[in-house]
């Protein structure tokens, strides 16, 4: 579907000859409306003789309503489209015939004027991402734009020479007035249109002023009256019975929670989620940084959104995309979406992309949704005939798990799904799509240029508290102020449900919480779940026994969470887990015996028991099931790996205390293989949680140990272990075990000197660049923008762990770089540019240095760095003047950059121009340049010689 609409075009979708009203109006015009040579001279005659034409127009508007029921969803949305472009031009020749002015032609000027054809412009249409007000003023310049035209157009007709200096000005006047008028004009038509077909209201993005409902309650309600009346066939029937019944569901398997927890239906329990919504992207634009939302203004009005972006006509031409974080709700809102479309209007397809078969093209991706959801197969193709005028709705939900699932890159998805639909409307098949992934995954990925982007927001204090309000009215009451304490769990639906359900079995989390740290409840809500799994089985257990079967279970979590640190990813394959339990844990799979089925691997049993941790499957052609997992939310993973360091460290100082005084030291294999493989630094999180667990610690007795490890890092290892989550040369693992250990030691003591270290300068020197020649660059940036190291005139140096929030920055690190290496050259440099560095940046201080390093007959290449350095357009000017006539290839100089715009302080300009004068200058550009500068307030010797050249040049300075 075109984006927009032409006057001509429009009234030819309308009806074209057969409609009774666009008959008339090119009748009126002598055929000249449907043979498309309707030209600016008709308009200047017609609004003269007839307007007859305006009030056809409007008849035209008015009938349209005649024919919106049992017509499909797609010829409704086109009607709209060619009917508000007639509105746009009706409002202006409205408002154009209100003032009355007459314009007389004769031949000559007709064929002045023919060229500027108004009526087959390409109008613009409301969009729902913006607001009513934008879209307003974009109609605004649209009309001023054709009051410009046809003034244009007037003043060279003979009748406008004829006309005194009054009545020209009259004109103009009218023509003024003319786009004024016509957006008032245009509000009032678009007001009467948007009481036939409610749709118009969220093309504009206006509220309707309906009763506030949840659960994506009012998007039904608002598509209800905008139904074309068909009858949905027994396919759509069928499927939009499947879509209700998931409003139907408890939240959770009743099975997972203790029995006397009533687990509210999803149409209870469902908040609307605010959102933010970017369209018309460009290629620059990365909807995977949090910074690239900053500046998008937050909604609360999904429904009216919905409503509007459905209808309109560039829902087919471009998918929809939603982003949001791990347990944001992304797959229960497509499940919201396809349940509340009327299967009149809409045939959806709700397709879960973790289950499609991997390698497979989207019409197969579409057909495995399809036989899913009906138990049979269907083509897309036969789908898409069968509709009976229903538009397809394809809700492809999970494109991020797609691609955890094959492990294959697929950046130009969105631009497949955006020919296939473009292919699909060139059939007369068009259909909406909606994907949906997590943020995070969408670097690098193709946007079409009509996408829309919707980020799903977290929850906010009001939603957490609408959410509560369902959940208590079922269940004992949970109060939201305990539970807005932690933002972290509260603002996610799921997580907010995990805290609910913890709650739900005794209160604990309401009676403890304010004594809780935040790792505290993380561990008691993570061994809550843990012990609900184990107690499942019938087994005959002690109190000792159960917290050690419970122990051993959050173990095994920490391992999923540890395996996907140590690999620097967000999810891990089923595999990496097996491998990983049976090298940490000692956990083996079990042997599959004769005649029984495969049993589980013990990946899969450890990862299938908790539905906070997330399953993705995908199945190649060869039938291999591929599996990954991942934590609903990141906060989980980042808690066990710090539990799992610490629950290793506190067990080698058991083993340290145990050692036979005949050992110099204890084996640290076991924390050597686990801390090896990642920095710490990297996870702000993982260090809170390690700070947390360490409060109450014997932190004396531990940070002997960990200084005893960093003192015997050196030593020749015996073993490294078995545990191999990737690929590293031994140096790389030593580099990253003793930073690490640096690390622990800066938990537990907060700032260490050199003497509790053990190390002297020279060896933090070499310490730090061990690190820094062995660790890839983002883990030796989160070393640099961690630790904190001062020199101490007594002790030599203490480092302590302080993130520095301003130096965040890249450009930055070179410059923090040399406080964490202690390198005294680069800190004496580093302090001397500080100043111009925090003044303008990085790349503008080091043009400068290079600037100043350099003789004046050598500086053009320096300059041009200045000149392309970001944000040094100023500065670029002022040493630009300064270098000016002082002995360097000033003609070069000015072929190169001519001569910048002036600066604050004239006087440099001045100066420089003078100089350049005096030297033989080109006297035709001193000469334009002069007379258009102020010379008040200069220096007397300057001011002295500005009259010498003035004179010379003949310029009349300006005081």
């Amino acid at each position: 579907m075109r984006r927009t609409y032409s006057y001509n075009e429009a009234v030819t979708i309308l009806g074209g000859r057969e409609h009774p009203v666009i008959a008339a109006m090119d009748k009126l015009l002598g055929g000249a409306l449907l043979a498309g040579s309707l030209g600016l001279w008709t308009v200047l005659d017609l609004f003269d003789a007839k307007p007859d034409f305006v009030r056809l127009s409007n008849d035209l508007l008015t009938k349209l309503s005649a024919r919106r029921r049992g017509v499909s969803r797609h010829t409704r949305t086109q009607q709209l489209h060619a009917a508000h472009a007639v509105l746009v031009m009706t409002a202006f020749f409205e408002a154009y015939e209100e003032q009355r002015f007459a314009v007389k032609l004769t031949p000559q000027d007709r064929e002045l004027v023919a060229s500027y054809n108004p009526w087959e412009l390409e109008l613009p249409l409301p969009s729902v991402d913006r607001s009513h007000e934008e879209n307003l003023a974009l109609l605004s310049r649209l009309y001023g734009d054709l009051a410009d035209h046809l003034l244009r157009g007037v003043t060279g007709l003979a009748s406008w020479d004829a006309l005194d200096d009054t009545g020209q000005e009259r004109l103009r006047a009218a023509l003024g007035r003319t786009a004024k008028r016509a957006a008032e004009r245009y509000r009032e038509l678009l007001g009467q249109f948007a009481a036939e077909y409610p749709e118009i209201r969220f093309w504009v993005a206006v509220e309707d002023g309906r009763a506030t409902r949840k659960a994506l309650a009012r998007l039904e309600d608002v598509l209800r009256d905008t139904t074309t009346d068909l009858t949905p066939d027994v396919r759509l029937t069928e499927l939009a019975g499947v879509y209700r019944g998931a409003l139907r569901r408890p939240l959770v398997k009743p099975a997972e929670v203790p029995g006397d927890v009533r687990i509210p239906a999803l149409a209870e329990a469902y908040v609307d989620p605010r959102f933010q919504v970017v369209a018309d992207v460009d290629r620059a634009w990365a909807p995977s940084l949090l910074a690239a939302w900053d500046d998008v203004p937050v909604r609360d009005d999904l429904y009216a959104y919905l409503a509007g972006h459905l209808t309109s006509p560039r829902a087919v031409s471009a998918p929809l995309l939603v982003l949001g974080d791990p347990g944001s709700g992304k797959s229960v809102f497509t499940e919201m979406l396809a349940a509340r479309l009327p299967a009149s209007d809409f045939a959806v397809v709700r397709v879960e992309l973790r289950c499609a078969p991997a390698g497979c093209t989207l019409e197969e991706q579409i057909e495995h949704g399809l036989r899913t959801l009906l138990h049979e197969q269907v083509s897309w193709a036969e789908f898409c005939r069968t509709t009976g005028g229903a538009l397809p709705v394809v809700a492809l939900d999970g494109f991020d798990e797609l691609l955890q699932a094959t492990g294959v890159n697929q950046t130009r998805y969105l631009t497949t799904i955006a020919a296939f639909q473009q292919r699909l409307e060139d059939m007369g098949r068009p259909a909406v799509f909606v994907v949906t992934s997590r943020m995070s995954v969408c670097a690098g990925l193709e946007l079409p240029g009509d996408t829309h982007v919707v980020r799903l927001m977290p929850f906010d204090d009001g939603q957490v508290r609408a959410w509560l309000d369902v959940w208590n009215a079922a269940n004992r009451p949970l109060p939201a102020e305990t539970v807005l304490r932690y933002p972290d769990l509260a603002s996610q639906p799921l997580l907010l449900l995990m805290l609910a359900l913890y709650d739900a079995v005794d209160s604990t989390f309401q009676r403890d919480h304010l004594r809780l740290s935040r790792a505290q409840l993380y561990g008691r809500l993570l061994a809550r779940f843990a012990e609900r799994e184990v107690t499942k089985t019938a087994a005959d257990r002690s109190g000792a026994d159960l917290a050690e079967d419970v122990e051993f279970e959050l173990d095994r979590l920490s391992v999923v969470a540890l395996a996907m640190f140590n690999r620097g990813v967000q999810w891990v394959a089923e595999h990496d887990v097996t491998a990983d339990l049976a090298q940490l844990l000692g956990v083996d799979s079990p042997q599959r015996m004769k005649g029984t089925r495969t049993p589980l691997s013990a990946g899969e049993t450890v990862l299938g028991r908790f539905f906070f941790v997330q399953r993705t499957e995908s199945i190649r052609e060869d039938r291999t099931t591929l599996r990954t997992y991942e934590f609903l939310h990141a906060t989980f993973g980042e808690y066990l790996v710090a539990r799992f360091v610490w629950n290793r460290l506190t067990e080698l100082r058991r083993m340290d205390e145990a050692r036979p005084k005949r050992k110099v030291m204890t084996d640290d294999t076991e924390l050597y293989s686990v801390l090896s493989f990642a920095a710490l630094t990297s996870s702000k999180p993982v260090l809170d949680f390690l700070k947390e667990l360490a409060a109450g610690s014997d932190r004396d007795g531990l940070f002997a140990l960990v200084a005893q490890q960093l003192y015997w890092r050196d030593r020749s290892r015996t073993s490294r272990g078995t545990y191999l989550p990737h690929l590293l040369t031994d140096s790389v693992r030593d580099a990253k075990y003793s930073l690490n250990l640096v690390v622990l030691a800066l938990v537990l003591r907060g700032k260490c000197y050199s003497d509790e270290l053990a190390l002297e300068v020279d060896d933090w020197r070499r310490l730090t660049l061990f690190w820094k020649s062995r660790l890839p660059s983002n883990e030796w940036a989160g070393v640099v923008l961690w630790l904190w190291v001062e020199r101490d005139a007594e002790r030599h140096f203490s480092v302590c762990l302080n993130r520095r929030e301003r130096e965040l920055q890249a450009e930055w690190l070179l410059m923090a770089e040399p406080y964490v290496t202690l390198d005294e050259v680069a800190m004496t440099l580093r302090d001397a540019v500080t100043p111009l560095a925090s003044e303008h940046g990085i790349q503008v201080t080091a043009a400068l240095v290079a600037l100043m390093a350099t003789p004046v007959d050598k500086c053009l290449p320096a300059l041009q760095r200045l000149h392309e350095a970001d944000g040094g357009g100023e500065v670029f000017r002022r040493e630009f003047y300064l270098r000016l006539g002082t002995g360097g290839n000033d003609t070069e100089l000015v072929r190169l950059f001519g001569l910048p715009d002036v600066i604050d302080d004239i006087g440099v300009v001045v100066e420089g121009l003078l100089r350049f004068h005096e030297r033989g200058g080109d006297r035709a550009l001193l000469t334009f340049y002069l007379s258009g500068l102020s010379v008040a307030g200069l220096r007397p010797d300057l001011l002295t010689r500005a009259r010498r050249a003035a004179e010379t040049l003949g310029v009349q300075l300006k005081w």
